[in-house]
């Protein structure tokens, strides 16, 4: 992971604005952000949100690792020729976040991609960072993801 507090770096928000919108909504943003690579290929960061409902004992945390596994336990059959990575990666937040990581590989229709995907629990807020590429390009990808998490500053409506 080397390197990635050596690239120049720009501030990206989330949101540009605000909206008054009726109540009763549910917030599934999406942001993607594309990367060039050798103008033949790309790596791609797309970060997600979702609000997470109480649990048992009235916290979103109880409901974090089962809604992590719902997303998740069917990726062996959602994606073509699946197969599990390392995740040997460092915690960014030293365990005052809860994060869960999957690393995989999977073959599109015309490529194998490699997925790089962090769940992370800003109570209510789950955020899903999900960085893919070829197989090739899995360090840069691996640098965009670290850098991701580990510039992550969050902000106050």
């Amino acid at each position: 992971m080397s390197g990635a507090d050596d690239e120049a770096k720009r501030a990206f928000h989330f949101d540009e604005g605000v909206l008054s919108l009726p109540q009763g909504f549910r917030d599934r943003s999406q942001q993607v952000l594309e990367w060039s690579v050798d103008n033949s290929s790309s790596v791609v960061l797309v970060i997600q949100r979702d609000t997470l409902a109480p649990g048992p004992s009235g916290s979103p945390t109880d409901n974090f690792d089962a809604r992590v596994a719902h997303e998740t336990n069917n990726y062996p059959t959602r994606f073509l020729g699946f197969r599990r990575e390392p995740d040997d990666y460092p915690d960014p937040f030293d365990g005052t976040l809860p994060l869960r990581r999957i690393v995989f590989r999977w073959k599109s229709d015309r490529d194998v991609l490699y997925n790089h995907q962090v769940f992370l629990l800003s109570v209510p807020l789950m955020l899903i960072f999900t960085v893919s590429a070829k197989p090739a390009h899995r360090e840069r990808a691996d640098r965009i993801m670290h850098s991701a998490l580990l510039d992550l500053r969050f902000r106050e409506d």
